[in-house]
């Protein structure tokens, strides 16, 4: 029997933390204010056992309507809910509220427990449950028990706890293939063990001594300990309520609202596109309006901007983009909480259809489109994200967007022949493999038309194929071409070698000629290869390639010399510093026997290659022999 997480819901004072109190001995209001003023601010937790021994955990939320911030945070990862009503009260504003929270974040079952029947006479009792019922109508408590109870006297609370184990009999496991994720609903230090954050683990698995990251500022950590229900444990699996105390970072890199999960996978979005819902009541949501959006235990503010309307009104369903102001961790069929900028107040919800994508208003089809991909399979979803992107794209990312586990999504794409499969962990449509293979070649023989005399395409040159790329994969990739030879930092097609022209082997004499009479004080090089009647275009390729015969030597960009003259000067500066100590420019120019035009580019030459060493106006001899 997997665990199990049960919220709470309803108004300020109807007796919630009282009632959990009552079944697990523990108060869940922890902090100082709650205690003094006797309301609950905060999310509380509590865990305890059902009488069929499944494990389960409380999330109490706080009732007040100032506090609905909190609440909402509280119920992502409800399995099922208590809603608790005051038999002295009945049915309160924040009572309505929760519930239609509930129900917009998806929460598809629970129970009504009336609270305080130690307080009402009998005939009082039945009159607020049989309001309680007609509240109900139409919602998913409509058919569940209202179950009598008292926190302070016990009253029904064991019988409460028996309907609760009977109704998660059936509960649905959560995916414990997929990505973990954990939205962190807590964090505080541990004096010994640093920064531990806590949450409901919603999917996947977290062990000891994982690699994590805080999404979606992208905070790398490490799993130092993990705890479920008090205890410590080796892995926490999807459904359990989790703390993770989280190595190699500071408190202030955690917050509420980030979700855990494994690096490079889950990324925030700024752009969404929602299928959304406007409660029967609610103001009408004009084009552009702002919104608070809730999404995990994470909220943050963002403005809709509506396909095919210029406002959804009350009780309508409509597709829209959402543009948020900072980034949230959505996924495909994420369920999110949408209220009011000001005065606000919860107005409706949404489901999640994609993410980071644009969507031009009134675009042809696009209802359409939307609405299939609202109903879409996810493995086609993934083929089409695949099929759609020009690099190749992580399986746990296809996962997160698709809303599907990695490893179902990894055998649906194992035998595609559209889909290449790289490291087992990353996809590509076999046709942006195919361009992207074009494209490569196609740039490797245009430059080795236009410069026979280099040794290759630089491999810079191809950054903007491989700008969406990872670093390992496009080199492996780039290694892979068939017909194509990767060394050092060039690309060339395989047998292809740097070649010069009868007129530019006769350049070479000429040239070479005239640096060695030059010694170290050669002529300009648009004059050298003015004389050697080499053009302007061809003069950088085929200065370098000569350099690469090994008879000249390049000093900057400006300055060649015969390879033997440099030789000798290097000569000539070792001896000298050996034989005299440390010596200044002036002194090792007139070693040179040349002009300070010529002396400061050869001295910083032999730096480079460490024949010298500078220290402040003076050289030494440096470590290279």
């Amino acid at each position: 029997m997997r665990p199990v997480v049960i919220g709470t819901a309803g108004h300020i004072d109807h007796g919630k933390t009282t009632l959990v109190r009552a079944i697990t001995g523990l108060d869940t209001d922890r902090l100082p204010e709650e205690r003094a003023r006797g309301i609950s601010i905060d999310l509380g937790f509590a865990p305890f056992v059902l009488p069929s021994g499944r494990r389960a955990a409380f999330v109490d939320v706080p009732g007040h309507e100032r506090f609905v911030r909190n609440m909402v945070a509280g119920v992502h990862g409800m399995d099922a809910v208590i809603l608790v009503v005051a038999a002295d009260e009945g049915v309160m504003p924040q009572t309505a509220e929760h519930l239609n929270i509930l129900t917009l974040l998806g929460v598809h079952q629970g129970l009504t427990a009336l609270t305080k029947v130690d307080l009402v006479e009998p005939e009082w009792r039945e009159l607020v449950e049989e309001d309680l019922r007609t509240r109900l109508r139409g919602t998913f408590l409509a058919e569940a028990p209202i179950m009598p109870v008292s926190g302070v006297t016990r009253e029904g609370v064991d019988a409460l706890l028996s309907a609760l184990d009977r109704m998660l009999e059936g509960v649905v496991p959560r995916d414990e293939r997929g990505t973990p994720r954990l939205p962190v609903d807590r964090v505080f230090t541990v004096r010994g063990f640093g920064t531990v954050v806590t949450g409901t683990l919603t999917a996947g698995v977290l062990r000891l001594d994982d690699p994590v990251e805080l999404a979606p500022e992208g905070v790398e950590a490490r799993v130092r300990g993990l705890e479920v229900h008090g205890e410590r444990v080796e892995e926490a699996r999807a459904g359990q309520r989790v703390a993770v105390n989280l190595g190699g970072i500071n408190r202030a890199q955690a917050r509420r609202g980030q979700v855990v999960t494994r690096p490079g996978t889950l990324k925030g979005a700024e752009v969404a596109q929602l299928e959304v819902s406007l409660l029967t009541g609610a103001p009408s949501l004009k084009h552009r309006a702002p919104v608070h959006v809730h999404a995990g235990t994470d909220e943050a503010v963002g403005r809709l901007y509506w396909y095919d309307r210029t406002a959804l009104e009350a009780g309508q369903t409509a597709f829209g983009e959402l543009r948020l102001q900072r980034p949230l961790v959505l996924a495909r069929a994420d369920r999110v909480l949408l209220r009011s900028y000001s005065p606000v107040t919860t107005i409706g919800g949404a489901s999640v259809v994609e993410i980071h994508r644009h969507h031009r208003r009134r675009e042809p089809g696009l209802i359409d489109q939307l609405t299939r991909l609202a109903k879409a399979d996810p493995v086609d979803l993934a083929r089409r994200r695949i099929e759609e992107a020009a690099a190749p794209v992580a399986f746990e990312t296809l996962a997160h967007e698709a809303d599907i586990p990695v490893a179902v999504l990894r055998e649906a794409l194992a035998g595609d022949a559209d889909v290449l499969v790289l490291e087992g962990r990353m996809a590509l449509a076999r046709r942006a493999a195919e361009r992207t293979s074009e494209a490569v070649k196609g740039q490797v023989l245009e430059f080795q038309a236009a410069h026979p005399l280099r040794p290759g395409l630089p491999r810079e040159t191809l950054k903007p194929l491989a700008r969406d790329w990872d670093p390992r994969i496009w080199a492996q990739f780039l290694g892979g071409q068939e017909g194509l030879v990767v060394e050092g930092d060039s690309v060339h097609t395989r047998g292809f070698a740097p070649h010069a022209s009868p007129m530019q082997l006769r350049a070479e004499e000429t040239v070479a000629a005239r640096l060695e009479a030059a010694g170290l004080s050669p002529p300009p090089i648009e004059t050298l290869v003015a004389e050697a009647g080499v053009g302007e275009t061809d003069a950088g390729d085929f200065l370098a390639w000569l350099a690469g015969r090994g008879r000249v030597t390049r000093i900057d960009e400006h300055l060649y010399v015969s390879a033997a003259a440099f030789d000798e000067a290097i000569t000539r500066v070792r001896e000298a510093l050996a034989r005299e100590g440390p010596l200044g420019t002036s002194s090792l120019r007139e070693v040179l026997g040349v002009s300070r035009k010529y002396a400061v580019p050869l001295l910083e030459r032999m730096d480079q290659l460490r024949v010298t060493r500078r220290m402040g106006d003076t050289r030494t001899l440096g470590g290279a022999s």
